[in-house]
């Protein structure tokens, strides 16, 4: 189940960082998917092997995953992605992440000053009005 196309094809065993990246991308749809059962599991691996592709339910759910586990069960070995490439491309991900938490954090404390702006403006209209009755 998760010996790369090159192994299984060949008469003399070749393992190469290469084929642990595609083991690797066997196990990480594993470690992601929920399986029902353990013939949905066979299934699913089944089908990934042979048409290089996750489900499509779990790629709805894990888009950036299903990129690298795609890039990881290439039948090409020197297309699949190593485990350097793969470092790079989370790296890359999960700063990408942070970034975006971060502009989501900004943008949230900037509503709400702007909400207590608002809310300020009015209260200083509610008080030049009262002084504006004082003074007739």
């Amino acid at each position: 189940m998760y010996a790369p196309p090159e192994q299984l094809n060949s008469n003399h065993c070749l393992v190469t960082d290469k084929s642990d990246s595609y083991s690797l991308g066997i196990v990480l749809y594993e470690l992601f998917y929920v399986f029902s059962t353990e013939m949905e599991r066979c299934h699913c691996l089944n089908d990934l092997r042979i048409s290089l592709k996750v489900n499509e339910d779990f790629a709805e759910c894990y888009p950036f995953e299903t990129k690298i586990i795609e890039r990881l069960v290439l039948n090409e070995r020197e297309k699949r992605t190593n485990v350097e490439e793969l470092l790079t491309i989370y790296t890359t991900e999960v700063q990408q992440r942070m970034k975006k938490k971060q502009n989501n954090k900004k943008q949230m404390i900037i509503k709400d000053l702007e909400e207590k702006l608002r809310d300020k403006d009015k209260r200083i209209q509610q008080l030049e009005l009262e002084l504006e009755k004082n003074k007739l």
